[in-house]
């Protein structure tokens, strides 16, 4: 019989980053395990920061989902591409593009969110609800580190 080894990650053991990283990657396979839509989780961030604050700066809306601007530039291609969002230049700011988003964009995020909505609830019965609102207010408190 091979029992299964555990891994000695030496002096990463319980570091907070390390801790993140994995459980960032494991929220992406179980998105990608159950999400119905090719829209990666960052992007559906974006796509819903650009629906319920329409007019945002790319700036702005970079800033908002954790992103530097170099990221979020080929993210915005793609939903114009896919006629998700319209981007045109702000009229207080020719140098700044703002977004919109468009009745396609409105119908992809009426579709994943019931999807998203379940698997909040998944994670919910998985550490419990007492748990589950500490690890928000926990990771809230955490991106305030400077």
């Amino acid at each position: 019989m091979n029992a299964k080894k555990t891994l000695d990650y030496g002096p990463l053991t319980d570091m907070i980053g390390v801790e993140l990283r994995l459980a960032q990657s494991h929220a992406e396979r179980v998105f990608h395990n159950h999400i119905k839509d090719n829209l990666l989780p960052g992007h559906l961030t974006v796509l819903v920061l650009i629906h319920n604050n329409p007019g945002l700066s790319q700036s702005a809306i970079a800033t908002a989902a954790g992103l530097d601007r170099s990221s979020l530039v080929p993210v915005l291609k793609n939903f114009e591409k896919e006629k998700l969002i319209r981007r045109k230049p702000s009229s207080t700011d020719k140098r700044s593009n703002v977004m919109t988003i468009t009745p396609k964009g409105e119908t992809v995020i009426e579709q994943m969110l019931p999807q998203i909505r379940a698997l909040e609830n998944d994670a919910i019965k998985c550490l419990g609800r007492r748990k589950y609102t500490q690890l928000i207010s926990l990771l809230k408190d955490f991106r305030k580190l400077k």
